[in-house]
């Protein structure tokens, strides 16, 4: 299985690249192929000409993420919570592409440094996903990530690794019920 995992956060700082490193090892481990889409490592403007209308030119970024979109069997969406949403940065990635991404298996890691994990900004995710035609899928929340993930995204809590285990298990069958 071909997963593209998109790290929603352009910060200084952020601890989600902890949770993008953890999927991305576990995923690895399970034989499968991870593209690593980093938003910090972009550069993504304002949105401006969507990949879908042929006026214009579209930014050499976007062009590169339609590319892998249009080839990957799942969309892994790892992110922080922002203000209970998603933040700007992987809102305006996502709305560049339009019919990439129907009938696509999505996927998502929110992760938080309080108590939550990301719950409010996975239920954005939701609807983003059905309103861009593809599926929601399989979901995993990180509360205290500090607590969970190391630097260097090494699970310090068994417990996770038990979560992080099941989320894998779940998304390899949403991918393979949807063909």
């Amino acid at each position: 299985m071909n997963i593209l995992l998109i790290v929603g956060t352009t910060r200084d700082g952020r601890k989600t690249i902890r949770a993008a490193e953890a999927a991305r090892n576990r995923f690895e481990q399970e034989g499968h192929e991870v593209e690593f889409f980093d938003l910090k490592q972009k550069e993504i403007p304002f949105l401006g000409n969507r990949t879908y209308i042929e006026e214009g030119q579209v930014p050499e970024d976007i062009q590169d993420l339609s590319n892998k979109v249009e080839e990957t069997d799942c969309l892994l969406i790892i992110t922080p919570e922002y203000n209970h949403s998603i933040p700007g940065a992987l809102k305006n990635a996502l709305d560049y592409l339009y019919p990439e991404y129907n009938d696509l298996p999505f996927a998502y890691i929110t992760d938080s440094a309080g108590g939550f994990g990301g719950v409010r900004a996975m239920s954005h995710l939701n609807d983003i996903t059905l309103a861009l035609g593809g599926y929601p899928g399989p979901s995993l929340q990180i509360s205290n990530i500090s607590e969970v993930l190391s630097k260097t995204g090494e699970i310090t809590e068994d417990d996770f690794e038990e979560r992080l285990d099941s989320f894998v298990e779940d998304v390899e069958s949403q991918v393979a019920k949807l063909g």
